[in-house]
């Protein structure tokens, strides 16, 4: 019975914190421990010795993002556990979550990754988001807001979701873990791809069953503009093939300069500040973001061609457009 460690992601705040520990405790498998990794909460290493003693807590007095949160150091996870389970701190999981995805991850080692199928709290009929497949830029073909029936069969997917979520320890850290410097989005479907690089399965797997808060309502928010648009280019141009990253970047940050003088022209200031720097972030920072690709190209076991034939990766850009098409409702409100 292999050992797992579930590492939650945590930031300002307890209330979510306490109700997605308290749904761990009733987990049916034993053999786990469990890490909170938090930012910015006070005291929260007190609280936790007294709520919960058997969790260990890595607390940072800075944000440094969901996405470096999630990049726990080996020493800090026990010797023997052979998987890291990751839940955002708006997770609740049921009792036999861990049970099922080790039952599927188990049966073969090319599995890297497994994601729960993760259920909307406030509408239980319907899913939260799975990446089936990305488009050409990047935009996921989701599970979200389809019927929880929809779906009652393992299958393969490309992008696993961060807020439930099972790794091989082996794995996770041969990839290199999350990248940092996304902060926040999109850094679940840019370790995903690295993982399929490498040559592993992710897989979903609908046993495991695990209810998300999520964001209650859409909007033009400033910092999910700037991370989201940097990040999915930056996905770009470390990943792909050179011949698919230039064609792929360049209509991209057309797309994402666009979109900004869309907001300026609309009067949304700040979220057109917000689009404007995320162009300018891969140019900053190329050299970063080079070293980076070269390490990933080195690595890389799997070619991207191999990826649109099995379908994770789709040569049309419909979610992009649909997304775009969403945020423009946005702005008529």
């Amino acid at each position: 019975m292999p050992k797992v460690s579930v590492v939650i992601i945590n930031a300002k705040g307890i209330q979510r914190l306490e109700k997605c520990l308290k749904s761990l405790a009733q987990t049916n498998y034993p053999n786990f421990e469990v890490t909170v990794v938090d930012c910015l909460t006070p005291n929260l290493s007190t609280w936790i010795e007294k709520h919960f003693p058997k969790t260990k807590v890595i607390h940072y007095d800075i944000d440094i993002g969901p996405s470096a949160s999630h990049n726990v150091e080996e020493r800090f996870i026990d010797f023997k556990s052979e998987y890291l389970a990751f839940l955002d701190n708006d997770s609740y999981v049921t009792e036999n979550w861990l049970t099922e995805l080790l039952k599927i991850v188990e049966k073969d080692k090319k599995i890297g990754v497994a994601q729960a199928k993760i259920v909307l709290l406030r509408d239980k009929q319907r899913l939260d988001h799975g990446g089936m497949a990305i488009d050409a830029l990047g935009t996921w073909y989701t599970t979200r807001n389809l019927h929880t029936g929809k779906f009652e069969k393992v299958f393969d997917i490309f992008a696993a979701s961060s807020a439930a979520c099972i790794v091989r320890r082996e794995v996770f850290y041969e990839v290199g873990g999350f990248d940092p410097d996304y902060f926040i989005y999109d850094d679940d479907t840019d370790f995903s791809f690295r993982v399929h690089l490498l040559g592993y399965r992710i897989i979903y797997v609908p046993s495991a069953i695990v209810f998300h808060e999520g964001e209650t309502a859409r909007s033009l928010n400033p910092r999910k503009l700037y991370h989201g648009a940097k990040n999915r280019m930056c996905t770009i141009l470390k990943n792909y093939e050179l011949k698919n990253a230039l064609w792929r970047f360049s209509l991209y940050l057309s797309l994402a300069f666009l979109s900004g003088i869309g907001l300026f022209l609309a009067r949304k200031t700040a979220e057109a500040k917000a689009m404007f720097r995320s162009i300018v972030y891969p140019v900053v920072n190329i050299k970063r973001i080079l070293i980076k690709r070269a390490l990933i190209q080195h690595q890389r076991r799997v070619a991207d061609s191999e990826l649109f034939q099995k379908c994770f990766i789709m040569n049309n850009i419909r979610p992009t457009v649909s997304d775009l098409m969403s945020k423009l409702q946005l702005l008529q409100k």
